[in-house]
């Protein structure tokens, strides 16, 4: 009698979804959330500003995050973000130098 070969996908590498974000998207969002809640709720106890101003400013974490979220890492390649930060600030960062040495030494 030949056993029949059941194939599972234990082994594979997946950080898995949750609503459809991936992996710890969903953590970065909820982060977002709490901080935007926090922050709602501090500007509205000082009742110096009206609710629709409290709420209004208190949304800008969670927006700026969903706006990182779905922007910068959903979808896209491991480290992109990174990657495109350190190109921003540094240049071409992860490319090769224009003008190389061939020695360390001895400059071009």
């Amino acid at each position: 009698m030949s056993k029949a070969i059941v194939h599972t996908h234990a082994g594979d590498d997946s950080d898995g979804k949750i609503w459809g974000i991936e992996g710890l998207n969903i953590l970065l969002i909820l982060a977002g959330l709490i901080l935007s809640v926090g922050f709602s709720m501090m500007l509205l106890r000082q009742q110096a500003h009206s609710p629709f101003v409290s709420f209004g400013a208190g949304s800008l974490p969670l927006v700026l995050m969903v706006a990182y979220v779905f922007g910068l890492r959903q979808g896209k390649p491991k480290s992109y973000d990174t990657d495109l930060l350190e190109t921003f600030t540094c240049g071409t960062a992860w490319m090769p130098a224009h003008r190389q040495s061939r020695h360390p030494l001895y400059p071009p």
